[in-house]
């Protein structure tokens, strides 16, 4: 039996010959090893599992057969639908072009850093390639998991290119007043200064219930939201474990609440057995919910006629974390507000407001130290 390994550091690899077939010589190859000692354990484990009858020849599996008929119908049951959405997506229009016909144990490190560089000078954007090189990358360590390669070929890649965060686009607070004063009477005027107050995400207010909102309190639970995967409308708990949250409301909030659900029953008793009865606080006038990306082009609308920057939805998100950040609260308060995981992802996000505190903390420090020494110590 064949079993040599050879190559160098990083790139070590061995074959092994398997029962002929037909008369036919066959062989596996294995290879991407960083070390021989590692590759050795790896043959000697297949070795293992083809005397004990427990291997399973996926030599002639292609990266597209995996990733369409293994990994993608095997994860679906793993991860929200919108990112099941994502991964499809992704695969259907930059893995299977150009890595599909790979056999996927043949596929190695030197073919992943020429797809990465064609995606790069491809027209995509950094964030994209990232987010392409991300789906390959987990769809290999799934692979690993299985046994179907021996290592992840993807991981720590190199030629990914870097992605500038630049400072989240937000209205002034004046941009913000202007805004809620023109739309106080619209259709969707609650539905803006929910979210602008709350900085909850757009799915999030479009997923909220009244059973959720206690209007006596000034509360509202943040516990599901309204997305867009496959081109329909799903429901589902928040982006994150920490999405699910309650947020105060402020007084005026509140009433504006109260002035739209006055609004909503008399558009339920006109409309009578043809209500919908979803008890979704935003809705349509039969009561149905909003349609997500609709309910973005009509806030596009709207702050373009009134001549506002043009932030999109989620922006009216970012005016609420900037302000309370820059008016001294608490980063963590913030973080559990916005649904955050960490407080970390929060200060990243939102740092371009803090040097005004650094100024202030360091002249308090100052004005400290520069006091009359405190005698008898």
């Amino acid at each position: 039996m064949r079993d040599g390994i050879q190559g160098e550091p990083g790139a070590y690899h061995f074959v092994i010959d398997l029962p002929s077939r037909g008369g036919k010589r066959r062989q596996l190859r294995r290879r991407g090893f960083a070390t021989k000692k590692e590759a050795r354990e790896a043959r000697d484990k297949l070795r293992a599992e083809m005397a004990g009858g427990l291997y399973v020849d996926h030599s002639r599996l292609t990266v597209g057969e995996y990733l369409t008929d293994h990994w993608l119908p095997t994860v679906a049951a793993t991860v929200r639908p919108t990112t099941l959405d994502t991964y499809r997506r992704l695969v259907r229009l930059h893995l299977l072009p150009t890595l599909g016909p790979v056999r996927l144990q043949h596929l190695d490190r030197s073919q992943v850093a020429r797809w990465l560089a064609t995606l790069s000078t491809s027209g995509l954007s950094a964030k994209s390639v990232r987010n392409v090189h991300g789906t390959l990358n987990k769809a290999l360590a799934d692979a690993v998991e299985l046994d179907l390669v021996a290592r992840n070929v993807a991981a720590r890649a190199k030629g990914l290119p870097s992605v500038e965060r630049n400072a989240p686009r937000a209205w002034t607070v004046e941009q913000l007043q202007a805004f809620l004063a023109a739309v106080g009477t619209d259709r969707h005027g609650a539905l803006w200064r929910f979210i602008a107050v709350t900085g909850c995400r757009r799915g999030e207010a479009l997923g909220l219930r009244w059973s959720e909102v206690d209007l006596e309190v000034g509360t509202a639970a943040i516990v599901n939201q309204r997305t867009i995967a496959g081109g329909t409308v799903v429901e589902g708990p928040p982006k994150t474990r920490a999405g699910a949250r309650t947020v105060a409301l402020d007084p005026e909030t509140v009433a504006v609440l109260r002035s739209w659900r006055r609004v909503q029953t008399e558009e339920r008793l006109l409309m009578g057995a043809g209500w919908a009865g979803t008890d979704l606080v935003f809705t349509n006038p039969d009561g149905g919910g909003l349609w997500p990306q609709r309910v973005t082009a009509t806030f596009r609308r709207v702050a373009g006629d009134l001549g506002l920057p043009l932030i999109g939805v989620h922006g009216l998100r970012h005016t609420a974390a900037t302000w309370l950040i820059s008016t001294g609260t608490n980063p963590r308060v913030v973080q559990q507000r916005l649904g955050h995981a960490d407080v970390s992802v929060t200060l990243g996000l939102y740092t371009h407001v803090l040097p005004g505190h650094d100024r202030d903390a360091a002249a308090a420090l100052g004005d400290a130290l520069s006091a009359r020494p405190v005698t008898g110590l």
